[in-house]
């Protein structure tokens, strides 16, 4: 199979362009199929994915959408992509599943890959907003995720469901101005080397705000909502 063109290239990662033949005889279709991989996603993993379903996805491909491959330079290993994209509203949606078992620097790799491809939604595409959402147990890449100015903006209650499993979503989000800010400290990269970020992942704060935010909602929220659901008119 021919190499599939880099398209973004980065530090450990390099971004590629997918194509039909790639579509057709790689192993692209099985990630949807691997329980682990599949594991927080609401909607992949629950019915078979084949090779065929993978060639029908490619050639649906349209400007709404962005889609490239993770390789670690030397193999592919995973996805990562902008969805709903708006030239009007300047927004979009990202979304990314790699296989951690080919690369041990997995945890970074798809860091990487998220900061090229938001780096170039922002700087190329021009959006003005990035969307996401994860399954709450994924604190640690949702802390990832942070180092790249994506902010949590909100708990969705009950928002995943698979099979009998119902809990939380949480969903975030990295605006322009954040972005901005962070080129400004990073010498005009998002990514700045896969060094500094295992330095700053050290350093985080001890309690990550999805748990703050959390906290609040069991709190403040529930006591709120509960007042305002039992007033009574008497007139």
């Amino acid at each position: 199979m021919k190499k599939l063109d880099v398209f973004i290239a980065g530090e450990t990662v390099d971004l590629c362009i997918p194509t039909l033949e790639f579509a057709k005889g790689s192993q692209w279709y099985s990630w949807f199929n691997n329980k682990k991989l599949t594991r927080y996603l609401d909607k992949q993993g629950l019915f078979p994915y084949t090779a065929d379903m993978q060639v029908e996805f490619f050639n649906s491909l349209n400007q709404d959408r962005l889609t490239l491959i993770v390789s670690n330079k030397s193999e592919y290993m995973g996805v990562v992509s902008l969805s709903s994209i708006d030239m009007i509203t300047n927004t979009c949606s990202i979304a990314t599943i790699v296989d951690a078992t080919v690369d041990f620097q997995s945890p970074y790799i798809v860091l990487e890959s998220v900061a090229l491809i938001t780096q170039y939604a922002f700087d190329v595409l021009g959006m003005n907003r990035i969307s996401g959402g994860n399954h709450i147990a994924l604190s640690g890449w949702r802390r990832r995720m942070e180092l790249l100015g994506y902010m949590v903006e909100g708990i969705k209650t009950n928002g995943f469901v698979k099979g009998r499993e119902v809990c939380d979503g949480v969903s975030v989000a990295c605006v322009y101005d954040n972005y901005q800010y962070l080129l400004s400290k990073r010498n005009g990269s998002l990514w700045d080397s896969k060094n500094k970020f295992e330095k700053r992942f050290k350093q985080l704060p001890k309690e990550d705000f999805t748990k703050k935010l959390n906290t609040f909602y069991s709190d403040e929220r529930e006591k709120y909502y509960k007042t305002l659901f039992d007033l009574e008119t008497y007139y």
